[in-house]
C-alpha cells in the first residue's frame, strides 16, 4: 500500500494498528488538495477500515453493525473522489500512522454558497472518551469559518443521547424526521438536524 503523509511513511489501514496505536494527543490533519494529507488509495483503505470498526462498535454512521467492508467501501469511494476534487473538505485525527478519527465538511453552492453540512464524524471505538470528538468538531468548524461558511448543519441519530454533545458545541436542533433511520426491524430512530452560526464576528 502506498500513499505518502506529508512525505512519511503511508498510512497504516489494519485493524489491528487502531486496536495497538500508542497513547498521546493524535495530530490533526487536512485531507484534499488544500490539505498536507492526500485523498489517495492508502487514505481510502484506511477511511475503510476507520468507519467499518465504528460500524461493528453500533456507532450512527450511517450502517447497521453487521455491514460488511465491500459496503462500506462502495459508501466511501464518492466521499474520496469528493476530497480528491476539492469539492469538500475532511479533518482526520492521526495517532502515528493510524487514522482514528475522520470528519467532512461539504460547502453549499450557488444560493447556499455561505452554508455547509458536517457529515460522519466519527472516532475509532479504541479511542473514544477522550475528547477527541470534542475537538474533532472545534477543528471542522474553525475550517468552516476559515472557509468563509456562515452556517452549518449535521443531522444525528435518535437514542444515542448526542443531542448533548453538539448543543454543548453551539448547535440548535431545528428539526426531526421521526422514525428516518431504521437500526433493527421494530427500532427506527429518529434523524435529528443541528444548526449552529460560524460567522466571523
Amino acid at each position: 500500500m502506498t500513499g505518502p503523509v506529508d512525505g512519511a511513511a503511508p498510512l497504516d489501514a489494519s485493524a489491528a494498528a487502531a486496536r495497538t496505536s500508542p497513547g498521546g494527543d493524535p495530530e490533526l490533519r487536512r485531507v484534499g488538495p488544500h490539505g498536507r494529507l492526500a485523498a489517495d488509495h492508502a487514505f481510502a483503505v484506511a477511511l475503510v477500515t476507520l468507519w467499518l470498526r465504528v460500524s461493528r462498535a453500533g456507532g450512527p454512521v450511517g450502517f447497521v453493525a453487521t455491514v460488511e467492508r465491500p459496503e462500506v467501501a462502495r459508501a466511501a469511494a464518492p466521499v474520496v473522489e469528493q476530497l480528491r476534487q476539492g469539492a469538500a473538505e475532511s479533518l482526520v485525527l492521526l495517532q502515528n500512522r493510524t487514522l482514528v478519527g475522520f470528519g467532512l465538511l461539504v460547502p453549499g453552492s450557488g444560493v447556499t454558497a455561505h452554508t455547509a453540512v458536517l457529515r460522519m464524524l466519527m472516532i475509532d471505538p479504541d479511542h473514544q472518551h477522550r475528547g477527541l470528538g470534542r475537538r474533532l468538531l472545534d477543528g471542522l468548524l474553525d475550517l468552516a469559518t476559515e472557509r468563509g461558511i456562515e452556517r452549518v448543519t449535521l443531522s444525528a441519530r435518535g437514542g444515542e443521547g448526542l443531542e448533548g454533545f453538539y448543543e454543548a458545541a453551539g448547535f440548535t436542533e431545528w428539526g426531526r424526521a421521526p422514525g428516518a433511520v431504521r437500526v433493527a426491524p421494530g427500532d427506527d430512530r429518529d434523524e435529528i438536524w443541528f444548526d449552529r452560526s460560524v460567522r466571523r464576528d
